[in-house]
């Protein structure tokens, strides 16, 4: 354990004082003997011993420094002079025993007053007066009312030092109020004999401090707690864990909130750009989202949500795949509809090309046949009835709705000319050719439409009805060869 001693030369008091540091770094304690008693007492009497481990681990550093209580609250001079001598005392602490800390500590650190006895009572004086000077104090059995020295004598410089007359009349509305929950503020006394007039002040003490709402430790211990070296190297050893460990909360507490004011301006700079950019980011994805599902509501009135959304994606691929090649193959086609179509995308891609295909329409078409109700015969038959009475008209839909389901120009020509050829022959084979085409397109839009294209449902019968035909067609052709 390091321990030096330094020579302070006091302009205030007019003299040397002498004062014992114990410990080379760590938060700095000033302790204050008991009256009479020398710095190095404290060394002598084990008190040094028992902080022996938090002194040599660089926690705490300890300034032991004299008194001259033997002048002031021991002496038996004018009460005036004994009280001004207490005040010079007070000056000499707070004005050039502080700094002299401050420098041989290295630090600006607050440091924290300890004492028992009449040193407690300086600890008190020094960490009330002057909050803003020390983190707090430990005062073990001090008396804090000035009563015990000088009777019913008082003044107003001894008034000043006497913490149970000016803490009662310190208004909850002080400055000093809200510094003391910032400290450390502890009296322990023990209820022996011995102890009285600690005691007695160390209540008063606990009543005034939290009538101002201060979070003050007035601890109390058994009746066999005398006044002596022993119980207060007991408590000292107690209490000093959980001081210190308050007082580092409290630091560190400071030190952070200093320096997250200086960062936040940093920290916000970056934020406030993302948020910019997932907001356009967003914007896009909102649009989207809300015309996907206005194109997908229409079909999804009596279906789940599930089968809109997987016959939407193949609605606009099938938009733009036939698009671009009735752009390319069919620059002469007699409708100037799907030439127009492309041009639609550049604004809104989905809510635009899913809105002239008209896919409603088409899974309407396809819906019943899922569902395989009675009514799928009833609706193909209606379909099939314009092919039994005129031939020619319900090719010519046909051939209207090739466009739209965009199928190439050879795939097209190749169904309206069987169409027309069997029809001529054996208007009587059609009926039978096409009920059993009829009977069997339901079961093929109901592969294809879930996965495959919706817009193109309807032009896919239609081209597969030719591959039907060339299928009745063929024993047709038979037939007329064994007639003739």
């Amino acid at each position: 354990m390091g321990k030096k001693n330094v020579v302070c030369k006091s302009a205030i008091l007019g003299r040397e004082m002498h004062v014992v540091v114990h410990g080379e770094k760590g938060l700095p304690v000033v302790v204050f003997p008991t009256m009479g008693m020398a710095p190095e007492s404290l060394e002598e009497v084990g008190m040094v011993e028992e902080l022996a481990d938090y002194v040599d681990s660089g926690v705490i550093q300890l300034f032991c420094t004299e008194t001259i209580d033997a002048e002031s609250w021991g002496s038996d001079a004018d009460n005036e002079e004994r009280a001004q001598r207490q005040e010079t005392y007070y000056h000499y602490v707070v004005d050039e025993l502080v700094p002299l800390v401050h420098k041989v500590n290295g630090t600006d650190a607050r440091p924290l007053a300890l004492g028992c006895d009449t040193g407690a009572t300086q600890a008190s004086i020094v960490a009330l007066r002057r909050p803003d000077l020390f983190q707090g104090c430990v005062c073990l059995s001090g008396c804090y009312d000035a009563r015990r020295y000088f009777g019913d004598w008082m003044d107003a410089t001894l008034y000043d030092n006497t913490p149970c007359a000016f803490l009662p009349n310190m208004g909850t509305d002080h400055p000093y109020v809200a510094v003391y929950n910032q400290r450390q503020l502890l009296f322990c006394t023990g209820q022996d004999a011995s102890e009285a007039d600690s005691l007695r002040s160390t209540r008063v003490m606990g009543e005034q401090l939290a009538r101002l709402g201060v979070d003050v430790w007035c601890d109390y211990w058994g009746g066999d707690v005398t006044h002596t070296w022993y119980w207060w190297k007991k408590q000292l050893r107690y209490f000093m864990p959980i001081v210190l460990d308050d007082v580092e909360k409290t630091t560190a507490a400071e030190k952070p909130a200093k320096k997250r004011a200086a960062r936040k301006p940093a920290a916000k700079a970056p934020a406030a750009k993302k948020p910019a950019a997932t907001k356009a980011a967003a914007a896009t994805k909102a649009t989207a989202a809300k015309a996907a599902p206005a194109a997908e509501k229409a079909p999804a009135a009596k279906k789940a949500a599930a089968a809109p959304k997987a016959a939407a994606k193949p609605a606009t691929a099938a938009a733009k795949k036939p698009a671009a090649k009735a752009a390319e193959k069919k620059a002469a086609a007699p409708k100037a509809e799907p030439a127009k179509k492309p041009a639609a995308p550049k604004a809104a891609p989905i809510a635009k090309a899913a809105k002239p295909v008209a896919p409603a329409k088409a899974v309407k078409a396809e819906v019943p046949a899922k569902a395989v109700k009675a009514e799928v015969p009833a609706k193909a038959t209606k379909a099939a009835a314009p092919a039994k009475v005129e031939a020619k008209p319900a090719a010519k839909p046909a051939a209207t709705k090739k466009p739209a389901a965009t199928k190439t120009a050879a795939a097209e020509k190749k169904p309206a000319a069987a169409k027309a050829e069997p029809a001529a022959k054996k208007p009587a084979a059609k009926p039978a050719a096409t009920k059993a085409a009829a009977a069997k397109k339901p079961a093929a839009t109901k592969t294809a439409a879930a996965p495959a294209k919706p817009a193109a449902a309807k032009a896919a019968p239609a081209t597969k009805k030719p591959a039907a035909t060339k299928a009745a067609a063929k024993p047709a052709a038979k037939k007329g060869t064994s007639a003739k």
